[in-house]
């Protein structure tokens, strides 16, 4: 065996964090905090659901092998480091010593081998693990996992917080979706949970943090917990969120819109945070339906879309221009292309569609209703309009939308956000328009560089593979990003000691005495 450095290879994607007033305050134990989040969770099961709102609460209860850090890198964490063969096949991870569960049951090999066993069969992103070929105990406190084949990802998959690869107890490993018992090895343990009102944790005093850590760092670092509860209410309309804030029923907003931001930073009671990045806007073509297939029309939409515009319209107050797939700081982040993101060239886009297949029919832009997703339609209507191509917006829920854009007929265009595939790296970005999963027809040459990238062990290599796929999508149009978008947080200003993230992170955080 032969040991390799793996510190570069997720895409980075710190969040640059705003806040007002520093902490005054030192650090105290105790207080019951109040998180509203946008939505309930669809489960607690960790391993098996893709969701935002669950990963805010699982995140805190259950950890992994490898997470990931403030960068987005993945590093240790029940794992103590991993030694790789030099045929790039076989990952060896000795498992931290001495680290309890919820139940008091110590961690062994055993329990992890079961988890991702289980996570192959049911795991919410499965695709995470299909590169193994076999786990198991090569130890009472080591695991080796060989490959089926060279992937140059695979630790950037198992630190991914997408569906994250929790570890459970082998015993709630051994049951089907949804039916374990909510026992990890993170910093608080699991109280209770009522589906329409709330999910309680609260400060595991067993818990055994990370030795090699010194601070809060992504989702690894040193994990206090100094607040002896944390509840998450599920508050799915604005404006009771914020009312509940400003009545001192809850200390933290998860997301705000920019006019409240504004408001509640001018009053000393309260701190805005700042995230951004924290998501890009995809405006996506069917390739397999009518003229969105023509390159020629692709090119004349990319190149009349004025996206500062729609950025400034759809997220005001809190977005950045950026053409690149990969958030700034991202040792994979390249301008390659993007000489052709933002053009607002209206006479380049009617030569380019007197070219193409387009004969005045109208074109159907779905969307759901989030506001900021009606706003990109709306404004990429407009804007075609101007150069004679007529669009007409339909909106449905989520779930009708999501189902409708993943079939070949019914939809021109699309849009919605990118939020974590950035954030977990190139390969992540990539996925979705393989086998064109997000396109409707595939495109070898992107097929081509996403299977080059995960046999590429060089990173070097693997970034000039990258800036290829990016070149790729700009100049065959097939699909456009409009700009960096950000989320606004506000607490109140007795709650000490946070800094956004991918999720709301209560560990390290405390309130002061009221």
């Amino acid at each position: 065996m032969r040991r390799r450095t793996f510190g570069t290879l997720a895409a980075s994607a710190a969040l640059t964090a705003a806040a007002p007033r520093l902490a005054a305050s030192q650090p105290r134990r105790g207080g019951d905090a109040v998180v509203a989040i946008v939505q309930p969770p669809p489960s607690l099961d960790a391993q098996i659901t893709t969701a935002q709102a669950a990963r805010d609460i699982t995140l805190h209860i259950y950890e992994t092998l490898y997470a990931r850090d403030e960068n987005a890198r993945p590093v240790p964490e029940l794992a103590t480091g991993v030694t790789v063969s030099g045929d790039g096949k076989t990952y060896v991870f000795p498992i931290r010593d001495g680290v309890k569960f919820h139940n008091g049951k110590p961690l062994d090999s055993a329990d992890v081998v079961a988890s991702l066993e289980r996570y192959r069969k049911i795991g919410g992103s499965a695709a995470l693990l299909a590169a193994v070929d076999t786990v198991r105990a090569s130890g009472t406190h080591e695991v080796t996992i060989t490959l089926k084949s060279v992937q140059s990802t695979f630790l950037d998959n198992l630190s991914s917080p997408r569906a994250p690869i929790a570890i459970y107890p082998a015993s709630e490993a051994a049951k089907p979706a949804n039916q374990i018992e909510f026992i990890g090895t993170g910093p608080f343990r699991f109280v209770e949970y009522k589906p329409d009102s709330h999910v309680k944790i609260a400060r595991y005093d067993g818990y055994s943090p990370n030795p090699g850590a010194t601070g809060r760092d992504g989702f690894a670092g040193k994990k206090e917990a100094l607040l002896d509860t944390v509840t998450f209410r599920f508050m799915t309309e604005a404006g009771p969120r914020n009312a509940a804030l400003e009545a001192g029923e809850v200390h933290l907003v998860e997301s705000v819109d920019g006019p409240v931001a504004k408001r509640m930073g001018a009053n000393k009671s309260y701190t805005v945070y700042k995230a951004l990045p924290f998501g890009f806007q995809v405006i996506k073509f069917n390739h397999a339906f009518g003229v969105t297939g023509d390159v020629n029309f692709r090119l004349a939409v990319q190149s009349a879309l004025d996206m500062e515009e729609i950025m400034s319209l759809s997220f005001p107050d809190i977005y950045q221009m950026d053409g690149a797939w990969v958030y700034p700081g991202s040792p994979f982040h390249t301008s390659q292309g993007t000489e052709r993101y933002n053009k607002t060239d209206a006479a380049a886009a009617k030569a380019l569609l007197a070219k193409s297949a387009y004969k005045g029919e109208e074109l159907t832009f779905i969307t759901d209703p989030l506001r900021s997703d009606v706003d990109t339609a709306t404004m990429v209507q407009e804007q075609l309009k101007a150069i004679g191509v007529t669009v007409k917006i339909s909106v449905a829920d989520w779930p009708t939308v999501s189902k409708i854009g993943f079939t070949p007929t019914g939809w021109h265009f699309w849009t919605h956000g990118f939020g974590i595939e950035p954030y977990e790296g190139p390969a992540s970005v990539m996925a979705p328009w393989v086998g064109g999963a997000s396109q409707q027809k595939a495109d070898a040459e992107v097929d081509r560089l996403y299977a080059a990238l995960n046999a590429e062990l060089d990173e070097t290599k693997r970034k000039a593979i990258f800036a290829q796929f990016q070149a790729r999508f700009y100049e065959q149009a097939i699909a456009m990003k409009a700009g960096n978008y950000g989320n606004f947080q506000v607490a109140t200003a007795r709650l000490k000691g946070f800094t956004p993230y991918r999720i709301p992170r209560m560990w390290g955080v405390w309130l002061d005495q009221a």
